[in-house]
């Protein structure tokens, strides 16, 4: 027998995932300070003072926890600790970058272990809660990666886009148990997935690759062009949050100026257009990194030739 929604009046339950930095860190704030029973979880509590500090500033708190999504035992560990709850958000998610050719078979199952397998898991694990109370939300962090592709970044695309087929697949398996399920596709935004937590292949500088230059020019272009232009975080986590308590929540919401941009030209057929807009943009970063590069042989051959002449 399936028991009532809970009293409006009680506090809901959220756990978040990935709250050591970023949108997770953010919304685990933003959701502690509107009054929600808030649950942060990450894989690395040495990284969680952050978060403490931030939820000092703003005089609140959260139950903060370890948890690796990745990991079977430490899922299991945290439904047994913290019971059943109202809303998950998975946020989790980790980036490697590099051409698919110079990424290795660990290097994009472990994107997929984390921005699939394991929101996957966990939802599995918190779901049949959620089904007993007849009542629940569960906001996945997808990505206009997943919407548009990702040069560069293929494995990463590839898993969130996997990530916004689960969403609307349970969506309509859940429906009937009171359960809303929402995807989130935000566009580039200053979190530290593109700053200090952006990983590169371990191959990506391998100068035997046919990619190598390419790599390094998508880098470059990466930074001069695309990391200053991201937008706010907190513009994000306000759309997160506003979800989280929206009455009859939108399926899926697209998030940023560029992912919006972004998406208007899908609809409007003119991706290839973008896709072409991109790849000028990396090949001229290219002849500009390759051009430094000769440079910076030139001046060093000509210092040993000062040098020998002494």
């Amino acid at each position: 027998m399936k028991t009532e929604k809970q009293s409006s009046n009680t506090p809901k339950r959220v756990l978040i995932t990935g709250c050591s930095s970023g949108f997770g860190l953010l919304t685990a704030v933003g959701a502690a300070k509107l009054g929600y029973e808030t649950i942060a979880t990450m894989r690395n509590l040495n990284k969680s003072h952050p978060l403490k500090d931030a939820l000092k500033a703003q005089n609140t708190s959260a139950q903060i926890e370890q948890l690796d999504v990745t990991e079977p035992d430490s899922i299991a560990a945290i439904v047994e600790k913290v019971g059943p709850i109202d809303i998950l958000v998975n946020n989790a998610g980790i980036l490697i970058t590099s051409s698919f050719l110079d990424q290795t078979d660990e290097e994009m199952r472990q994107v997929f272990e984390t921005n699939y397998f394991g929101i996957v898991n966990l939802t599995k694990a918190f779901t049949p809660g959620m089904v007993e109370r007849n009542s629940g939300r569960i906001v996945n962090i997808a990505s206009l990666a997943g919407l548009g592709g990702h040069p560069f970044n293929a494995a990463y695309a590839a898993s969130k886009h996997v990530l916004v087929g689960f969403t609307k697949s349970i969506r309509t398996e859940l429906a009937p148990f009171g359960i809303d399920v929402i995807s989130v596709e935000p566009g580039y935004h200053k979190t530290e997935i593109i700053r200090v937590n952006a990983n590169q292949s371990e191959n990506f500088y391998n100068r035997q690759s046919p990619m190598f230059q390419w790599n390094r020019g998508f880098l470059k272009a990466f930074l001069d062009e695309i990391v200053p232009r991201a937008g706010e975080p907190e513009a994000a986590v306000k759309t997160i949050l506003m979800l989280m308590a929206a009455e009859k929540p939108k399926s899926h919401y697209v998030i940023g100026k560029d992912a919006k941009f972004a998406t208007i030209l899908q609809w409007l057929g003119l991706g290839d257009w973008l896709e072409k807009k991109v790849y000028r943009a990396i090949r001229r970063a290219r002849r500009l990194e390759n051009k430094r590069e000769a440079e910076k042989k030139a001046r060093r051959k000509q210092k040993r030739r000062a040098e020998a002449t002494r």
